[in-house]
């Protein structure tokens, strides 16, 4: 496993959420997270379960990556995204209408794009 992968393993809450211009109340993704194990995610997010896979790409700027869904209402479709990952934050911004990766971390109306920002949960 490469160590951008590494890096990236373990619980991740997520703490920001804005989706086409739009911040919902932290209430309605409060308690969703995206497990990273290998190169395997779960996301737990707003009533529904998702799986798949992740590829990183820590070659080009900014840091690109996509998640194929292969479990969850997403299953069959892949998202392509960049993301920032510093420490115990990981930030992104993902094209969830299955286009290009977007070049900025930014959304806005009907750009059919995701930013979100996560912790690491602490581990004991």
């Amino acid at each position: 496993m490469d160590s951008e992968l590494e890096n990236l393993q373990g619980v991740w809450n997520i703490i920001f959420l804005e989706v086409d211009g739009m911040t919902p109340a932290p209430n309605v993704y409060a308690g969703s997270t995206i497990v990273v194990e290998g190169n395997r995610f779960t996301t737990r997010a707003m009533g529904a379960v998702y799986g798949g896979t992740i590829e990183l790409n820590p070659e080009v700027v900014p840091n690109e990556f996509r998640m194929k869904f292969t479990e969850g209402p997403e299953k069959g479709n892949t998202n392509n995204g960049i993301y920032e990952l510093e420490g115990d934050r990981w930030k992104f911004c993902l094209n969830i209408k299955g286009g290009a990766a977007p070049t900025e971390f930014a959304t806005g109306p009907g750009s059919g794009r995701a930013l979100e920002t996560l912790n690491r949960e602490r581990r004991e």
